[in-house]
């Protein structure tokens, strides 16, 4: 993965930690020495920090395995200096499927939770040792239990995008479709979110950008799951372009250039021969001028390993693998035939129009 550092995997599943990972560390250290903090002091802060992190690399592999339960691969896992991200192919749509999936990561913590407590009652710590703000080798398994349970109590708030919001969503799924669920979910975490803003704004200003980040995920999930519903049903031949514009691969990127300034087209289809060999975007038209400048052939710059859908592939599979590949544009085959193209942007006003003859 782009800017991360790869740690390994576990069951096939890829782990990686993103570089801002180390700024944070980093802060850390700084941090505590310019207070004045002692060496030792530091560096069980740093392993405090390594220690909570390797728990949420345990929470979400208890996604990751569950979800393999019922043949749902996870790309992989990074860490980021906000937590963790199992990158799942697809949330499972059967109610009990998602229920365990979700309620998988917040039960690891609570089972880390109940072994360091056992730990800490074995060594003979006490709780009140918890307003002991230094962290050494008799503390840190009572501040990591405690760590533990927080991360628990937190993920099961009932709210996207937490864990707790699925669950919740889980649940309504039983008894209702699962827009609805979504919906009513949504709404709960939303107004859960407004809470959190509002207690923020008078004694804790982090639990702001909590109720922001939490009042946004809702609102992503509810809309994602509504487009996904409408989406159903439907093919890629039913939403194929067949007009779209094109460029030659041998051409200078100049001819692209005067395209792509005469028209509203962002991305172009790259022939050789009359045959569909790759795709190019306003991103790459940008790129290769800055890096080769306007008379570089256009075969330099384009994209040369486009997306490749089948024709008759469920518009719903469709949408998952560009997400998963991070492009706006797929070139589309039937019987190695070539059809057209599939663009995000004409998926969303398929969605819309479907949506307004429905009201």
């Amino acid at each position: 993965m782009k800017f991360s550092l790869y740690l390994g995997k576990y069951k096939g599943i890829k782990v990686f930690i993103h570089w801002t990972f180390s700024i944070l560390l980093l802060w850390i250290i700084i941090a505590n020495a310019r207070s004045g903090m002692a060496i030792d002091d530091i560096i069980w802060s740093v392993v405090f920090i390594l220690a909570i992190f390797f728990c949420v690399l345990l929470h979400e592999f208890g996604h990751a395995l569950t979800a393999q339960k019922y043949n749902i691969q996870t790309k992989d896992i990074i860490l980021l200096p906000i937590g963790g991200l199992a990158r799942l192919e697809k949330i499972p749509e059967a109610p009990r499927q998602e229920l365990y999936v979700a309620l998988a990561g917040p039960l690891v913590n609570f089972l880390i939770f109940f072994v360091l407590s056992i730990a800490v009652y074995i060594n003979g710590t006490e709780i009140i040792r918890l307003e002991d703000v230094h962290l050494n080798g008799s503390t840190i398994l009572l501040y990591l239990a405690s760590a533990n349970l927080l991360l628990a109590v937190f993920n099961m708030l009932p709210a996207f995008p937490m864990d707790g919001g699925r669950v919740l969503r889980a649940l309504l799924s039983i008894r209702m479709d699962r827009v609805r669920a979504t919906q009513i979910a949504g709404s709960i975490g939303q107004m859960l979110a407004i809470g959190l803003v509002f207690f923020g704004l008078f004694y804790n200003p982090v639990m702001v950008f909590i109720g922001i980040f939490i009042f946004l995920g809702a609102q992503a999930e509810v809309t994602h799951t509504t487009q996904s519903s409408f989406l159903k049903g439907f093919h890629v031949s039913d939403v194929v372009m067949g007009n779209f514009p094109i460029v030659a691969f041998d051409a200078p990127l100049k001819k692209a250039i005067e395209k792509l300034l005469d028209g509203q087209s962002t991305d172009f289809v790259v022939v050789k021969d009359d045959m569909a060999i790759g795709t190019l975007s306003r991103e790459d038209i940008i790129k290769g001028l800055q890096g080769h400048g306007d008379e570089t052939p256009i075969a330099n710059v384009a994209n040369a390993s486009p997306l490749k859908l089948d024709l008759h592939l469920p518009l719903e599979d469709a949408l998952k693998r560009m997400a998963a590949e991070n492009t706006k544009v797929a070139l589309v085959f039937e019987q190695n035939h070539f059809m057209g193209i599939l663009d995000q942007e004409n998926i969303s006003e398929f969605i819309m129009v479907k949506n307004a003859s429905l009201r």
